[in-house]
């Protein structure tokens, strides 16, 4: 029932990404006494298989049974970092490196470049739904640190649900290596097992599946549809370990766990809203955390009119507070953080939500 600081102190999915690429032989990977633990956990392996379970945080595998696949292989917890929202989470496994440093702040990131929020994992203006490519965006500007699966010294493949296979971030994830695109989990776990079974040379696969995720953020976390995804996902698991037989070593991990927002915790903030006064851009990030750029000579006022509009159920905080508390990682804000970030961050306490329409969209 709190909010877990995430902390360079004890493992992180940040040292998870670290082990994983220096155990896959990737150059220059600076290792952390976390990063160091894990890779002896995991151990040396010809053939290494990562499957992140979008939204598979630790409140549902608790649930699960104690005999489950899942459940019964648990070998350690792991903190997330800040914000614990999938974009974010994911360019920190892509990187091995803190938001602090790689700048992805949220599903909606805003980018200086223009003047706006992106939906940055599509690729796409918030407002318009328009490709970053046709206002001169680049993966290279956008993701400015790169990924470290294209300097593992392994035969790479990253398997992705076949709708984003092909994608921007995709394809800067998997550092422009192999990529498959899969219909189902079950064709995802066949294609990592032949290819297991017929490597002549070591090899590393990433398979990231968001059945968990999709299914949660439709129903609730706690419907029948979420145990049903969780009862394949661990069925599949099973099925993976099987065809291996022996000659690999899986690797699960969640990017960010799911907590459900009733409707008496949604509060809708729309461009009419006079919030909008004090702010230079609309607001970026994500539902639980907003991130505001304050109107070029905002007097000092302006904090409590944010905290205003907001209510008690959120908290609100200058970049520079975050960057004391570390709330982005133990190194210092980057410049093109900072400038993506702004200048006050508003976050939730618990359940609540804001649910920000843009101009422009139904």
């Amino acid at each position: 029932g709190q909010l877990l600081h995430p902390s360079s102190s004890v493992p992180s999915i940040v040292d998870l990404s670290r082990a994983l690429a220096s155990l896959a032989g990737a150059e220059g990977v600076q290792p952390t006494p976390s990063s160091t633990e894990l890779a002896g956990l995991i151990g040396p392996a010809d053939h290494l298989v990562f499957v992140l379970a979008d939204g598979l945080g630790m409140n549902l595998v608790e649930e699960l049974p104690p005999d489950s696949f899942l459940r019964s292989h648990l070998a350690a917890e792991m903190r997330t970092v800040f914000p614990s929202a999938t974009a974010t989470v994911l360019t920190s496994i892509a990187t091995g490196e803190w938001p602090s440093r790689h700048g992805v702040t949220g599903w909606w990131t805003h980018l200086p470049e223009i003047e706006s929020a992106a939906a940055i994992l599509p690729f796409v203006t918030r407002a318009e739904g328009r490709p970053l490519t046709d206002l001169g965006m680049t993966a290279e500007k956008a993701f400015p640190l790169p990924s470290l699966m294209g300097r593992m010294q392994r035969d790479t493949l990253a398997l992705f649900p076949g709708r984003i296979a092909q994608s921007v971030f995709s394809a800067y994830f998997s550092g422009n290596r192999q990529r498959h695109g899969y219909k189902t989990l079950q064709e995802a776990v066949d294609v990592t097992v032949a290819r297991v079974a017929n490597a002549s040379t070591p090899t590393y696969t990433y398979l990231y599946t968001p059945l968990v995720d999709n299914q949660g953020h439709r129903y609730g976390s706690g419907r029948p549809q979420v145990r049903a995804a969780l009862q394949e996902l661990g069925l599949q698991m099973e099925r993976l370990a099987t065809g291996l037989n022996g000659h690999g070593r899986i690797v699960l991990s969640a990017d960010h766990g799911l907590l459900d927002a009733p409707a008496s915790a949604r509060h809708r903030l729309t461009p009419s809203f006079n919030l909008m006064e004090v702010l230079r851009f609309p607001p970026s990030g994500d539902a639980r955390v907003l991130y505001f750029h304050l109107r070029n000579g905002a007097d000092s006022g302006t904090p409590q009119i944010l905290k205003q509009r907001l209510g008690d159920p959120f908290l609100l905080i200058s970049v520079d507070e975050a960057e004391s508390l570390a709330l982005f990682g133990p190194d210092p804000i980057s410049p093109l953080t900072r400038s993506r970030l702004g200048d006050m961050i508003a976050i939730s306490q618990g359940p609540d939500v804001i649910e920000y329409e843009p101009k422009g969209v139904a």
